[in-house]
């Protein structure tokens, strides 16, 4: 079994394609090299997300990205022990379903990379950071909500192979190896509640300002405690689904 197929079986909203892109596919490179095709991408978004505004698209779609291509390729890690080569340059990329970034999409030559460090520079400095410099040439957002966003979604993913039934006892000393290599500050942008299960960000990603949030918050907002707690639940578990693109039942408590 592989390294993706490991974190699949046990997460199965972990959703990864290892092999040839297909139409409709996003990968990197063509993101990085065309700030303007990106974009439009995102701008493609609105109806989905149920917004028009400029910075909460962005915003959402780059969360939705990275914790496809980091939360899963870290996941993997985790529960394997390696994971796939996730760098553009490696045919990284994502599948698309329903406006937003839906399944992790590896490079049919990808090798397995078994060294952390190795495996987190691939992913920023092949990846990440360039696509982020390519989003943010278009968008007005800025470094501490890109970082904290991707902070955020690999927590997400994180949590939920640690809650996972089935899920390996040592899986909690993975996870915090791999959060210990995040650079950019990704550390001080959030924090484990409760270890592994429940975490809580420093910004915001903005998704309650859309028409789907119906004004909710996000379980891990930062904005939380500064509303009534009564209000920004309502409908989140109803809601969740829909913002992260999991299907049709909504993860459990830390599962996003």
């Amino acid at each position: 079994m592989s390294s993706l197929e490991a974190v699949t079986a046990l997460v199965p909203f972990l959703r990864a394609r290892h092999g040839p892109a297909v139409p409709g596919d996003l990968l990197a490179a063509d993101l990085i090299a065309d700030p303007d095709r990106l974009a439009a991408e995102i701008a493609a978004t609105a109806g989905g997300r149920q917004s028009d505004d400029p910075q909460v698209l962005a915003s959402l779609w780059w969360q939705a990205y990275s914790y496809r291509i980091a939360g899963t390729t870290l996941a993997a890690w985790v529960v394997a022990g390696s994971a796939p080569d996730p760098a553009a340059a490696a045919g990284g990329g994502v599948g698309v379903s329903r406006a937003r970034p839906s399944s992790l999409v590896v490079g049919p030559d990808a090798a397995d990379l078994a060294d952390l460090d190795t495996l987190a520079g691939r992913l920023f400095g092949g990846h990440l950071d360039p696509l982020a410099e390519s989003l943010r040439a278009r968008h007005p957002i800025g470094r501490r909500l890109v970082w904290g966003n991707a902070a955020a979604s690999i927590a997400s993913c994180l949590g939920a192979v640690a809650c996972a039934d089935g899920a390996a006892p040592n899986l909690g000393e993975h996870i915090d190896a791999a959060t210990a290599t995040l650079p950019h500050g990704m550390a001080g942008l959030g924090t484990w509640v409760e270890p592994h299960r429940r975490y809580r960000r420093t910004t915001c990603c903005l998704w309650w300002k859309t028409a789907a949030a119906n004004g909710a918050l996000c379980e891990d907002c930062s904005l939380r405690g500064e509303r009534s707690d009564r209000a920004a639940r309502a409908g989140e578990r109803h809601l969740a689904a829909r913002r992260w693109g999991l299907g049709a039942q909504p993860p459990a408590e830390g599962q996003r």
